[in-house]
């Protein structure tokens, strides 16, 4: 076992008991004293300081990189264990950041999750839990890419430092995100935003973006459309043609197609089934199988990329008063929808021959159609209007519910700030303000990206009161021998 051992070289840890060691005051790579102030470039500073502070930051993280290269011990050193202290100043001239420490940007940046550009949907599914409902709030492309290419010059100036947290170990059964989603609570159909000239700017448009500027892959994520709508049609074609080429693809972590029997249309059926209304029923159930076969035929050109999901949920068997909502229904569904799929093919063949050209090509089409209809998840969330639906028809079921663990998590937040053990996940929303999250909850920060259109925003599902506060992040950092840590 390889230990690590600089004379004189610290650096910084999360680790509760260390809080009141004080026995050092040694930086790495820098041996003064930290200022007692935590300094807010608001006012208190003049720019000749400002400056002077960066140029300090830019030679600190210039011998951090060489000493990390050098020693191959990145896993070792998370970002959030590395001196933010000495860091102070890097974020000097950065519009977005304006008014933040380098720690809040280091909490903001750990596990980035979210960048929210557009707020609300339309589809209403039963599942949401975001509980999301229409909005017309949007970022504006001006104000995204201020965010992004606030990121893109300070990871530049940091050279390759992990600053999303990428290498952090994964604590209670929380796993590091290495994604940042571009939605919340929206449908990425309808994720494209404007300029300030008018100019539209489409998924395509926002994942490139993203990937440059935070080096981060994005997530879409789909609950499919009505193939009437022909905006919508023509754009889930184009998505399905730029995604299908691998260098395109490489910005995704995933493409997802949302299926399962919590779809609103859906859900009105079964309420008319249940008052005697058949024919009610039936029609808006084939309007939900037709929405979800025709998004798969769409999607052809994905269908045998590893990326391609069909994210089929259902209540499982051991749920109860769950008819319309569990296994059998979810299967007749999958059979509903594999039927129309692969006429789908068939029309295709004998006419555009736009995905097929012979009877063959459906046959290893609708194996891979299948395979992904096959897989039905059961594990779902009561929050949101989950917990709506199952009032509703009182429906029994064990369901996976994080709300008990809210005040272990403010515990672990107000004690242990920046540091706090659970691995869960950051939001940014339209307004620029930061939630700490773990999709079941959300807590208020007191941190706001100095962005233009700072009005308000829906509120998000599930917030809480406690609020984590510029305070808790910013408190002083804890020194930790570079002896301490091993391979």
């Amino acid at each position: 076992m390889k230990v690590y051992n600089i004379q004189n070289t610290y650096f910084y840890t999360s680790y509760k008991q260390n809080y009141t060691n004080k026995s050092s005051n040694r930086f790495l790579g820098n041996n003064s004293v930290p200022s007692k102030e935590t300094p807010n470039f608001t006012g208190a500073f003049s720019k000749i300081n400002e400056f002077v502070r960066y140029k300090r930051a830019q030679h600190y993280v210039a011998w951090l990189n060489q000493y990390l290269k050098d020693e191959k011990v990145y896993e070792q050193f998370p970002f959030r264990n590395l001196s933010m202290e000495n860091m102070e100043g890097l974020q000097y001239g950065i519009k977005a950041f304006k008014g933040l420490t380098m720690k809040d940007i280091q909490y903001m940046s750990e596990n980035l999750h979210v960048i929210a550009v557009k707020r609300g949907c339309t589809n209403m599914c039963g599942y949401c839990y975001a509980d999301a409902k229409p909005s017309k709030r949007v970022m504006s492309w001006e104000d995204f890419t201020t965010i992004t290419q606030a990121f893109k010059t300070l990871r530049k100036r940091l050279g390759g430092l992990p600053l999303f947290g990428e290498n952090l170990p994964i604590w209670d059964g929380s796993l590091t995100s290495k994604t940042t989603e571009l939605f919340y609570d929206s449908d990425c159909m309808d994720l494209a935003i404007k300029d300030k000239k008018g100019k539209l700017y489409d998924f395509t448009e926002l994942a490139t973006e993203l990937y440059n500027s935070l080096g981060r892959r994005t997530v879409f994520d789909t609950s499919g459309w009505d193939p009437r709508n022909e905006l919508m049609q023509k754009r889930a074609e184009k998505y399905a043609q730029y995604f299908s080429k691998p260098e395109n693809m490489e910005k995704l972590s995933r493409f997802n197609l949302s299926f399962n029997t919590f779809n609103a249309s859906y859900i009105a059926g079964v309420k008319a089934l249940k008052n005697g209304d058949t024919e009610k029923y039936t029609r808006l159930k084939d309007r939900y199988t037709d929405r979800i076969a025709n998004a798969i035929f769409t999607f052809t050109p994905l269908l045998s990329n590893e990326k391609f999901n069909v994210l089929t949920r259902s209540f499982g068997m051991n749920a109860k008063n769950a008819d319309y909502f569990d296994f059998a229904a979810i299967f007749g569904l999958i059979q509903d929808v594999t039927q129309k799929v692969e006429k789908l093919y068939k029309k295709d063949l004998f006419g555009r021959q736009k995905y097929v050209k012979n009877e063959q090509e459906i046959k290893n089409y609708m194996e891979m159609v299948e395979k992904h209809l096959g897989r039905v998840d059961t594990g779902l969330n009561s929050s949101g209007r989950m917990k709506k639906i199952m009032e509703e028809f009182n429906i029994k079921a064990p369901m996976q519910d994080h709300t008990e663990t809210t005040k272990l998590m403010a515990q672990s937040l107000e004690e242990d700030g920046r540091y706090h053990e659970p691995i869960v996940k950051r939001l940014i929303d339209t307004d620029g303000k930061v939630y700490h999250m773990d999709y079941a909850r959300f807590f208020p920060t007191e941190i706001q990206l100095n962005i233009e259109d700072t009005s308000p925003t829906p509120p998000l599902a599930n917030l809480r009161d406690f609020v984590v506060t510029k305070e808790i992040i910013n408190r002083p950092e804890v020194r930790r021998p570079l002896s301490d840590f091993s391979e």
